[in-house]
């Protein structure tokens, strides 16, 4: 569970949105923007880009990725049941995307907005289209 891990010890640190994260920098401390959040996040852990085009993450990179193969689409249940995967709201027009890392029963990680920074939050009540794995 390195990527929880990783995700507890950013908690606290400052959100901007489009904000632009060194995938490759292990003592990175923000700002961060979602989609970079999590893009950086599976890098430390797994080595892996994923939701990232030309040095810029997205949600929806991830969204594309996820319908590629390049990470695994999940159902929104399947993910909520398993801590270290990720929730995608699918960027459309009128709705801003949004990604989120599940930490535990309606619990996520997540660089939130620049009001809460880097911070816990929970699953239900709040609109997600699918779950996103990556091993």
């Amino acid at each position: 569970m390195v990527i929880k891990e990783l995700a507890q010890s950013r908690l606290g640190e400052k959100y901007v949105l489009g904000a632009k994260v060194p995938k490759d920098d292990p003592n990175w401390h923000g700002p961060w923007d979602c989609a970079e959040f999590a893009s950086w996040l599976v890098f430390q852990a797994y080595g892996k880009l994923v939701g990232v085009r030309n040095g810029d993450a997205y949600t929806g990179f991830w969204w594309a990725d996820a319908q590629a193969g390049r990470a695994r689409k999940l159902s929104v249940d399947e993910a909520k049941g398993r801590p270290c995967t990720f929730l995608l709201r699918i960027p459309r027009q009128g709705v801003t995307g949004h990604i989120a890392l599940v930490t535990g029963p309606n619990q996520t990680i997540e660089a939130h907005s620049a009001r809460r920074g880097v911070c816990k939050g929970v699953i239900v009540g709040r609109r997600w289209d699918c779950g996103v794995a990556v091993d």
